[in-house]
């Protein structure tokens, strides 16, 4: 009897070409077997809940916060079950930075890590070189270099948009040396969030004037087809971008300080697979899953057809980063410093609401005195209502 395993991924060639082109490569391992993927969008791969896909997919990827909600709500099959403790530690012994434990939860594995990222500079070296020997180090050479650039008619950028916005909010945080951590209280020190804050506006001030309503997407979409945005200080790494057949490759680079961590404390992205707990064909599921997160797909299919693998392996193979455009080893440090933000049973909402908070600060429509009395009241209330459920 055949068996149809349905999954569902995002809706970019980074999330869906490397799992629908791999996908008869097992499928030859396996007869009788067969894969098929559904895309959703950007926005509802980071917003979305979870649960509204559980009874449609037996398998779906995610973003690590969701892990708060999966244990709390047991929808997800806990994968440590099926994992013995020898390819426990070979997934530990193979993640790139965080991305293995940050799927690990309240006693659970919830998804195998099968793509990495965290935010990081990124480049144009042809438009850079006119204006600097080296990509900048510091957030005070990133302004320095944002100000001779609106000097020659160019930019620098900033993927801002909402969730976007958050992110390098809780970015700075971290880096400034004071990480948002799970139990936080407050949320954020009011004098830590001014400064992150004082940084921010004055990286919008003099960036692109759509930084504000950009994801990072959008950013090197524009850089590749205009030549007039030289650099992106933060946003998520997309080595698509990088690869040696691009008509103008983008580089990318470890993140600038902003403290005096050097670019330790980018907030983490990345996604893994996980299991529904629907699932009819729960065992098939998993062992594809397995199959997904290997070092020797990740290393092979997987980059190949376009995927940005969670795979240490695969981040030091000297021949896959060649193809990137040294877009692994240019961004490995900033990666393996990253930071995991909160992942409670609430903490994706909150994070939702607080990044439309601050991307409406960013273009000076709530004061920042304001916004930071309601991202402590606003994130102690959800942390309330998670103990309370607990």
């Amino acid at each position: 009897m055949e068996v149809i395993l349905k999954g569902l991924t995002w809706d970019h060639p980074r999330g869906y070409s490397p799992l629908i082109k791999g996908a008869s490569e097992y499928e030859l391992l396996h007869p009788g077997l067969r894969i098929h993927w559904d895309r959703r969008t950007l926005r509802e791969f980071g917003e979305a809940p979870i649960e509204q896909y559980l009874d449609r997919y037996d398998l779906i990827i995610m973003d690590h916060p969701f892990v708060g909600f999966a244990a709390a709500h047991d929808v997800l099959v806990e994968l440590g079950d099926y994992l013995t403790e020898a390819e426990k530690a070979g997934f530990a012994r193979d993640s790139v930075g965080p991305s293995w434990d940050s799927y690990r939860y309240a006693n659970g594995i919830w998804a195998l890590p099968v793509d990495a990222a965290t935010q990081v500079a990124s480049y144009r070296p042809d438009l850079l070189s006119q204006l600097s020997a080296i990509p900048p180090r510091t957030f005070e050479e990133v302004l320095q270099l944002g100000h001779r650039a609106r000097a020659h008619g160019k930019f620098i950028a900033v993927a801002a948009c909402p969730i976007d916005a958050i992110s390098l909010f809780v970015t700075l945080t971290a880096n400034l040396g004071h990480p948002v951590v799970e139990n936080a209280d407050p949320f954020v020190d009011e004098a830590v969030a001014k400064e992150a804050l004082y940084r921010l506006h004055a990286l919008i001030a003099i960036a692109h004037p759509n930084s504000t309503a950009w994801n990072p997407i959008h950013v090197y979409d524009q850089m590749v087809v205009a030549p007039d945005i030289i650099y992106c200080p933060w946003a998520y790494g997309y080595s698509n971008y990088s690869r040696r057949h691009n008509p103008i490759p983008l580089t990318f680079a470890d993140a600038p300080a902003a403290g005096n961590r050097g670019c330790a404390g980018t907030q983490l992205g990345g996604t893994g697979v996980a299991v529904s707990k629907q699932s009819p064909h729960r065992d098939a599921a998993v062992s594809y899953a397995k199959w997904l997160a290997s070092q020797e797909h990740q290393r092979g299919t997987y980059f190949r057809q376009g995927g940005q693998p969670a795979s240490l392996a695969a981040w030091t193979d000297p021949q896959i980063d060649s193809e990137a455009g040294g877009f692994f080893s240019g961004t490995l440090e900033t990666l393996r410093t990253a930071y995991v933000r909160p992942r409670f049973d609430g903490f994706v909402r909150f994070f939702e609401a607080a990044g439309i908070e601050i991307n409406r600060c960013l273009k000076n429509q709530v004061a920042d005195a304001q916004l930071i009395e309601w991202l402590n009241k606003s994130f102690a209330e959800r942390l309330a209502s998670a103990a309370a459920r607990a």
